[in-house]
């Protein structure tokens, strides 16, 4: 089972333009953030790490929501 919100991750980092550095994070809002942690709950997701259930990071990427300061870090 894939999430499709990971399978839209997957896509932006496929077209992520590799002159701007290696993407660090992702920066999701709120409602995608809630629907991958409800993913993340039917069933394991492949390289994503969690915390009680919460999603920490997929494939060593920071997973940020939309109230975080990002200020300094490069996003995709």
């Amino acid at each position: 089972l894939m999430s499709l919100i990971l399978t839209e991750i997957d896509h932006a980092l496929a077209t992520h333009d590799a002159r701007l550095g290696r993407p660090v994070a992702i920066y999701l809002g709120e409602r995608k953030l809630t629907q991958l942690t409800l993913d993340a709950a039917r069933a394991p997701l492949p390289q994503l790490s969690t915390d009680a259930g919460r999603p920490l990071a997929y494939r060593h990427l920071e997973l940020l929501r939309d109230e975080v300061n990002v200020d300094g870090l490069r996003v995709i």
